[in-house]
């Protein structure tokens, strides 16, 4: 229906010329009426093509949008699908007594989709909380990688307090994906297709 609009206004603004054209033809016969005539039909003409133009351009615009929104939906569905496969996996590693999840997440599509302005603020704003808890996920890693790199021996205390650090951390962004979800009516996938 909406794809419609330009052509109506098309339709009508060619009826309004012509019915305009004819009454003042028929009305008066004079080279002033008809100097008149031609400029206003001339005034009328741009307002009326510019008015088409610019309904023909939003409705361009409003398809487009609706486009890429879909196109950022389902990439967003797979990448959310896919940090929350990694995050919910049991592949950790383990230094004495302590286990860690150590791995390198990006909000890429994330940030595409809260930078794009096709979404509502506070869909941007929880895009850009799981950004943010990805980024100081990926912090916390580094700084495990870092200690462990640092001495052949750790202190277990300071291992075991980043692993809390890094748990409370994984946990937060897979709440957080969880909340995105549901607040953007978002069907996660849990299998991995390489084909």
């Amino acid at each position: 229906m909406q794809n419609s609009y330009p052509v109506v206004a098309i339709i009508i603004a060619i009826l309004l010329s012509l019915a305009y054209f004819f009454y003042i033809k028929s009305s008066v016969k004079s080279k002033v009426w008809d100097t008149a005539t031609n400029f206003v039909a001339t005034m009328l003409s741009i307002v009326i093509g510019a008015m088409i133009s610019i309904i023909i351009y939003n409705s361009q615009q409003k398809n487009q949008d609706e486009r890429k929104l879909s196109e950022l939906r389902t990439n967003l569905e797979a990448e959310l699908s896919d940090i929350n496969r990694i995050l919910v996996a049991n592949e950790v590693m383990t230094v004495g007594q302590i286990s860690f999840l150590i791995t390198y997440i990006e909000p890429v599509i994330i940030q595409e989709c809260a930078k794009s302005g096709l979404f509502q603020p506070k869909e941007v704003e929880n895009l850009l909380h799981i950004s943010r808890k990805i980024k100081f996920y990926n912090t916390q890693v580094n700084y495990i990688l870092s200690i462990l790199a640092s001495s052949p021996n750790p202190s277990s205390e300071l291992l075991a307090h980043s692993s809390r650090n890094l748990e409370t951390t994984r946990v937060g962004v897979i709440n957080g994906i969880n909340l995105i979800k549901v607040r953007l009516n978002l069907k996660l996938s849990d299998s991995i297709n390489f084909d």
